[in-house]
């Protein structure tokens, strides 16, 4: 009987300790061109944590991967306090309440080198093509798929075929054997292969973007974002020496400014819309003022919410997927309240231009053989920001 009194003497106490912080949990996300298993990579990662840990005054806990699919699951429901990772999965952060503390010193560019012999010597020359690239998931494949998204292709339409394999050097190898006709590669790895491998060619090169940053949970104190901040950009040599062997090395302060180009690739519309002009804010308001009708392609509810003036509301019933190589016959779209008339002037509008109502709604037209249609592609936020009225 005393023993038993004394248990719940100890559990009273146990009850009364004040709770244990939980861990603030720090991911590295390696890109398929780093050495995920090597005992000195797991080494400095581990100090790397400690070191941040120390910074913001919290236990850190460390999670390693490599699976930049997974981590965009986790990235998602927000379960990490903040992430060291390739631009992409910054970039996607972003829109998940995520704001980017630093970036990585170093920048690069994607590039696409095409075969000796290949008889390709331009961009415009790819098409029928096999390409080969480094993981479906690294920052060169997300960035290429982008990249052509945002010129209206699509990889596995414009190419004969696509291929994936593991690393960047894998993709080089397989243009060595013949395999490929272009490869997409950081410029960095092109660079040095291409001496090397006389004949062959580089025939594209896009935008620089950073290699990689820290991007730190919305839901943590600002004091720790800016601890963190001043943390990433205060490295002591040596640990910053160690980090750059494992991929990763000095880093600047950084704002979502950083990583809003890559943020925008693979997610945003395509930037050009063949048979359709682009139009801006004052072209649409010029445009309205002539009497051409706006039509407003977002669900109704969207549209309740707040509106261009004037504008008419024709959903536009989008089943179809996000990218340009989609099927229209799966979409709705309600033909009997636009004009039947194919030389009348029409101009669609939704939320912007991560926005594929409009996109869609414009080219479903063009592809039927409306002649006069306008795409007002940056839509209600850019209408708002050029200080025309809202209506709710």
């Amino acid at each position: 009987m005393r023993g038993r009194g004394l248990w719940w003497i100890g559990l009273l106490a146990a009850l009364a300790l004040p709770a244990r912080a939980a861990d603030l949990v720090l991911n590295v996300t390696l890109d398929y061109d780093q050495e995920r298993d090597h005992v000195a990579v797991k080494s400095v990662f581990n100090e790397f944590a400690a070191y941040l840990g120390n910074a913001i005054k919290s236990p850190v806990r460390l999670v390693i991967t490599q699976n930049a699919e997974r981590v965009g699951e986790q990235i998602r429901t927000q379960s990490y306090d903040f992430l060291l990772a390739p631009a992409q999965l910054i970039g996607m952060s972003m829109r998940h309440g995520y704001v980017p503390v630093a970036r990585s010193e170093q920048s690069g560019r994607i590039v696409l080198v095409a075969r000796a012999g290949s008889g390709i010597q331009s961009f415009d020359q790819i098409r029928g093509k096999i390409l080969v690239l480094p993981h479906r998931e690294s920052l060169v494949s997300y960035l290429l798929r982008g990249e052509m998204n945002a010129l209206g292709l699509s990889p596995t339409s414009h190419f004969e075929r696509v291929i994936y394999v593991n690393g960047y050097e894998a993709a080089l190898y397989a243009m060595e054997i013949g395999q490929a006709d272009v490869v997409a590669v950081k410029e960095s790895n092109a660079t040095v292969w291409l001496k090397s491998n006389h004949g062959a060619r580089s025939i594209k090169a896009f935008t620089e973007v950073p290699l990689a940053g820290l991007a730190v949970s919305g839901k943590l104190p600002p004091a720790t974002k800016d601890r963190l901040r001043a943390a990433m950009t205060n490295l002591d040599k040596g640990l910053e020496q160690r980090l750059a062997k494992a991929g990763f090395g000095a880093m600047d302060p950084a704002e979502s400014t950083d990583f809003e180009y890559v943020s925008t690739r693979g997610f945003f519309t395509p930037e050009v819309l063949p048979g359709a002009s682009i139009v801006t804010a004052r072209q649409v308001a010029d445009l309205m003022a002539k009497g051409v009708p706006l039509f407003d392609v977002r669900p109704a509810s969207h549209y309740r919410e707040g509106r261009i003036p004037k504008s008419v509301n024709v959903p536009y019933a989008l089943n179809s997927a996000k990218e340009p190589d989609y099927d229209d016959s799966v979409d709705k779209f309600d033909l009997s309240k636009l004009p039947r008339d194919k030389n009348a002037p029409m101009i669609f509008q939704c939320n912007g231009a991560e926005c594929w109502y409009s996109y869609k709604a414009s080219r479903y037209m063009v592809k039927r053989g409306f002649k006069r249609i306008y795409w007002f592609r940056t839509g209600l936020p850019d209408w708002k920001a050029s200080g025309y009225t809202i209506e709710k």
